[in-house]
């Protein structure tokens, strides 16, 4: 089962990207593995999982997360 997106997780994961080489934000190399990292650890889509590691619509992608388990919570 997948994380909730947190703040925190965000934080990381934008954190890491930042430590890696530019390359105009491209999704290659080490910058693909931390999305597919974020992508399958919080069970995120490529372009919501891309968005953050590149610091875009951030708490927009957790609010969405955040409902998603709340109704999930309330179903079981």
């Amino acid at each position: 089962m997948a994380e909730l997106l947190t703040i925190a997780i965000a934080k990381e994961y934008k954190r890491r990207a930042s430590q890696l080489p530019a390359d105009g934000l491209q999704d290659i190399g080490k910058r693909r593995e931390l999305r597919m990292e974020l992508q399958h650890r919080c069970g995120l889509t490529e372009l919501q999982a891309l968005n953050i590691i590149n610091g875009f619509h951030v708490l927009d992608y957790i609010a969405i997360e955040e409902r998603k388990a709340r109704e999930n919570e309330s179903r079981e």
